[in-house]
């Protein structure tokens, strides 16, 4: 049994993410460390475990903690494993070219993505960083204009699922933005041109630098991200510079 009682807790920014220390994902974790987890989640939205050492099973045995784990076409190098997703900058290694735009994971889905866990078995020496953005403060900070336009407006997905594109997040019901640059065709009741012109000007409000957390990959590091409130984004990686991810994903509960 993991004896572990309390986590440390080091904020990476004021507005987005904190370091946590004092967590094995490798062992069993107790009731209490879980439950300081969540509470930590909630308050700081993105979660990184340092110098993990994972195993598949240990991988998806700790993320299970979470919630029920959402399945996948095993990849060929995970054929009894569909919990994993596996994201490589080399086509042998993993699913490439995944989520170089920003995003929610599983944003077509009906019921959303609850939890992503991304654990890195090799990080490149260059490019490949990942960035995230606190979409309560994306929210928040939109122009007013901007903001009433978005207010009550639904995205459409390719696969034609329809999300709105302010949510209240399940657990804080705090209002959150929410768009999938990648597979977003269009908004509901808007010509094509205005609903290019929104995305664009969301787009353009999300890259804004003083408002994403630069996340510079390590081997070991495991990241917790709420999905609901974090939108992600994967920068390039150039394959001679390796990098491997394994992914599992926490289903989601509430359909919006």
């Amino acid at each position: 049994m993991h004896t572990q009682s309390k986590i440390m807790i080091r904020p990476l920014t004021p507005f987005l993410g904190a370091e946590i220390e004092g967590v094995d994902a490798s062992k069993e974790i107790t009731p209490d460390i879980l439950a300081q987890l969540n509470s930590t989640l909630i308050e700081h939205q993105l979660l990184v475990l340092r110098h993990q050492n994972l195993s598949v099973e240990q991988q998806i045995a700790f993320s299970r903690n979470f919630g029920e784990l959402e399945q996948f076409s095993p990849h060929p190098h995970y054929l009894n494993y569909p919990e994993i997703f596996p994201v490589s900058n080399r086509e042998e290694d993993g699913y490439p070219n995944v989520g170089h735009y920003w995003h929610h994971d599983g944003s077509f889905l009906e019921t959303p993505t609850s939890l992503s866990l991304f654990y890195f078995l090799e990080a490149p020496l260059q490019g490949g960083d990942f960035l995230f953005n606190n979409m309560y403060h994306a929210y928040e900070t939109l122009p007013e204009t901007l903001k009433k336009q978005v207010e009550g407006l639904e995205t459409i997905h390719r696969n034609g699922v329809v999300h709105s594109l302010v949510r209240k997040h399940p657990i804080t019901g705090r209002k959150a933005l929410y768009i999938n640059m990648g597979l977003t065709v269009g908004i509901v009741g808007l010509s094509h041109q205005q609903s290019v012109g929104i995305i664009r000007d969301l787009n353009r409000h999300l890259n804004q630098p003083e408002y994403v957390y630069h996340h510079k990959l390590q081997v070991g590091d495991l990241i917790i991200c709420d999905n609901a409130s974090v939108a992600h984004f994967a920068t390039y990686a150039d394959p001679q510079y390796p990098q491997l991810q394994r992914r599992t994903t926490v289903s989601g509960t509430v359909k919006f």
